[in-house]
């Protein structure tokens, strides 16, 4: 120990002079360029005066050295090749990046297969399968996954990409647990979605049930779900070199259908632009029906749902909808709409009133066609004799 401790003080200025550290324990950056070839050159030095590697190793952690940067400038100054990286190196960020890969992956198939699935009902409506199906709805469905896909797919292929990168600098990480348990997870999901979709397919052809619709969703599953299953498949026995043709092959096919379906909901939901007008119709609606609430207020009285039914109105018709917002007491009345168009309300005859505006667009309710309406001016007319609005 003690020929150790006097190795140490003859050494430490030449330590100092190479390294240009203070004697600082907390001094632990991340080697640079410069700092990692100074290290190496003090290795290199040290071993021309005779020094073993227990005693340059102990000098370098006096100084401050990490003992990962040691064992690094170490294997560089004496070796021709670098140190391989274990498959599992770095777990826990390739678990990350692995985990996020794969999520990626399937927020996108599962939101292709929903677009896939509404354009298949469109094209081919069943009015029995579907009987309360409305528009707003499909559209709602229609942009959920395109904005699914937005997040996802980018996503997807941005980490892939990283992850090839990777694999092509240290091909032991083929091999690495995480990416091996997870594409093996997702065969074996791929796997039992075709098995379902095959049987299901010979079900409906046994059952005498088999549809063009019902045969163009299984075809769709299949082919997704078929494509997925190669693809990872072929990646784990593949070598890492043919990984990029494998991945671009399959990433140009990929991205054409999704660009292709993502464009085609676009042009069926319609812009931003459009929704935000089909919006304000659909607000319109709803201040008529407040209007005509609150009319029917007046004439019966705020607690009209408890008098008996009575064969006419009780009060005289309102004469303006000024008149309306400025006495109602149960709701805010609007008098004009979401673009300052002001509605139009007048007295048809003694029980009945009606209320106008211009719609953007044409709509057709499911479930309450009394509210179904074209594009440009409509009046909706309702009877006060009659307490409860359609």
């Amino acid at each position: 120990m003690y020929v150790l401790y006097l190795l140490h003080l003859e050494y430490i200025p030449i330590v100092h002079s190479y390294v240009h550290l203070p004697q600082s324990p907390y001094n632990h950056h991340t080697m640079t360029k410069s700092t990692h070839s100074s290290l190496e050159s003090f290795i290199a030095h040290a071993r021309t005066k005779g020094m073993d590697h227990q005693t340059i190793r102990m000098l370098l952690l006096s100084a401050g050295w990490k003992e990962r940067d040691i064992a690094a400038a170490t294997a560089e100054q004496g070796l021709d090749m670098p140190v391989p990286i274990p498959a599992d190196a770095g777990g826990a960020r390739d678990a990350f990046y692995h985990l996020l890969t794969f999520a990626g992956l399937y927020t996108v198939v599962i939101s292709f297969l929903v677009l896939a699935y509404a354009y298949i009902n469109r094209w081919l409506p069943d009015v029995a399968l579907e009987p309360y199906a409305t528009e707003e709805g499909f559209r709602t469905s229609i942009r959920w996954s395109l904005s699914a896909i937005i997040v996802a797919y980018p996503l997807f292929i941005w980490i892939s990409r990283i992850l090839l990168a990777e694999l092509k600098t240290h091909p032991e990480k083929v091999s690495g647990g995480v990416r091996r348990w997870l594409t093996y997870l997702t065969l074996f999901i791929a796997a039992s979605v075709l098995m379902g979709d095959v049987i299901a397919l010979i079900f409906s052809l046994l059952n005498g049930e088999m549809t063009l619709r019902f045969f163009l969703k299984a075809l769709v599953v299949f082919v997704v779900t078929g494509s997925t299953f190669l693809y990872y498949f072929q990646s784990l026995r593949i070598e890492p070199a043919a990984l990029s043709v494998l991945n671009k092959k399959y990433g140009s096919v990929a991205t054409v259908a999704v660009l292709a379906s993502f464009i085609y909901g676009l042009i069926l939901a319609g812009s931003p632009g459009t929704e935000r007008l089909r919006k304000i119709d659909a607000q319109r609606v709803n201040d008529i029906r407040t209007i005509a609430e609150a009319t029917l207020d007046l004439v019966y009285g705020p607690d009209r749902w408890s008098k008996p039914v009575s064969s006419g109105p009780l009060k005289a018709l309102p004469k303006s909808l000024d008149e309306i917002a400025a006495q109602s007491e149960r709701q805010r009345v609007a008098v004009i709409d979401g673009e300052g168009n002001p509605y139009i309300y007048s007295v048809v005859d003694r029980t009945h009133f009606s209320v106008c505006t211009v719609f953007s667009f044409e709509n057709r309710e499911q479930y309450a066609p009394f509210w179904d309406h074209p594009s440009g001016k409509h009046c909706f007319t309702f009877d006060a004799a009659v307490m409860n609005l359609p």
